[in-house]
């Protein structure tokens, strides 16, 4: 019976500490979800931001789908559009012109550009003996298809920088560039 006494005593005495230790535990706990609540609360408005950012850029994507939507290549295109399109259209119907009606000038000053009867590279030489400048040539150049303005372009620069004068030697520059023309090859640039 001492023995239980003497713990209902140690137990009376001891309780207080007891009770503070685990009120402090409790107050511990307390402080630190106050604190948890507080950063959570400054964080918050930070990813509120990021999120509603996100959100916002999602739908300006949604709005631009709607007014623009995934078509075809038959799809009209929407006003703005079709203005540009339209202005680009007209810009390069008028650079054609000018081109067309350059190159009819050039052809004025020296016909023999259009004369069947000789080879490109002839052609070239007579024109060049003429007086025709090498931009006047290349003027001509620019109104054939594309594949052969390249080759046609390189025979000008051949016939003006190897300063080649003697029409008779068209045909061996006609030949070679037409046989490049017809493999589909780019050729090496001989000294003529």
């Amino acid at each position: 019976m001492k023995i239980s006494r003497i713990s209902a005593i140690a137990l009376a005495a001891l309780a207080p500490a007891i009770a503070n230790a685990q009120l402090s535990q409790i107050l511990g706990v307390i402080h630190s979800a106050q604190i948890a609540v507080a950063q959570t609360a400054q964080v918050q408005p930070q990813q509120d931001t990021a999120q509603l950012q996100a959100q916002q850029a999602q739908q300006k994507r949604i709005d631009y789908q709607t007014q623009h939507p995934v078509c075809n290549a038959n799809c009209p295109l929407d006003p703005a559009d079709q203005a540009k399109y339209d202005a680009q259209q007209r810009r390069d119907q008028q650079e054609g012109q000018q081109q067309l009606q350059a190159a009819r000038n050039v052809l004025a000053i020296c016909p023999d550009l259009a004369n069947a009867k000789f080879n490109s590279a002839e052609r070239i030489i007579r024109c060049r003996n003429k007086g025709l400048t090498e931009e006047q040539q290349m003027t001509v150049v620019g109104g054939l298809p594309p594949l052969a303005q390249a080759y046609a372009a390189s025979m000008v620069q051949d016939v003006y920088e190897d300063n080649v004068t003697d029409p008779s030697r068209g045909k061996s520059i006609s030949d070679y560039y037409n046989a490049c023309l017809q493999r589909g090859t780019p050729c090496a640039r001989p000294k003529w």
